[in-house]
């Protein structure tokens, strides 16, 4: 008899213990601290016909912090009907010591594919990987969208998508840009 009841309640803690995980969705090890997600594209265009710039974001940690201290940048430059609008972030440690808006002329827009044709920039096109758990400032993202419809588009959270000369002529293309336009001392 007792036997009976113990198998009994072996069988009621082993179907407890089933239906609470069959109630538990399931965690893929993508999703862990950790886990890599890589939506990479080997087809993505690694040509970019167009040459007319709608909106340029490009944003990076830099490996050595600059002379201001600054070592992650967020850069945008977006078309407007008579002047391009563009943003220069810096961070340092989490803060935000350079926050700048400022307008510029739209040739600045065609200065800035120059520097897309240069550094070859479409080259990375279709890079997206993700490292989850990371802290946010860590890696690199660019995203380009041209007139014609075309992008470019690359990421990742855990290193630079970008070769560290086209990363460093962006960052200065920027803070010229903003010291041509007085918004940088």
């Amino acid at each position: 008899m007792k036997k009976h009841l113990a198998l009994g309640a072996l069988f009621i803690v082993i179907l407890l213990l089933l239906s609470s995980c069959a109630a538990k969705e399931m965690i893929r090890e993508e999703d862990m601290p950790g886990g890599i997600r890589d939506w990479s594209r080997d087809d993505a265009p690694k040509v970019i016909e167009s040459k007319v710039i709608d909106r340029f974001e490009c944003e990076f940690k830099t490996n050595l912090r600059t002379e201001e201290g600054y070592d992650y940048f967020v850069m945008e430059m977006v078309r407007e009907k008579e002047l391009a609008a563009c943003r220069l972030q810096a961070y340092s440690d989490w803060a935000l010591p350079m926050d700048l808006v400022f307008d510029a002329p739209l040739s600045a827009l065609d200065d800035l594919q120059k520097l897309a044709d240069q550094y070859d920039l479409a080259r990375y096109n279709g890079q997206d990987r993700q490292v989850n758990g990371l802290p946010p400032n860590l890696g690199a993202r660019l995203r380009v969208v041209y007139a014609s419809g075309e992008r470019i588009y690359a990421s990742d959270n855990s290193t630079s998508v970008l070769d560290y000369r086209a990363e460093k002529a962006i960052q200065d293309f920027f803070q010229d840009l903003a010291r041509s336009q007085g918004a940088l001392e």
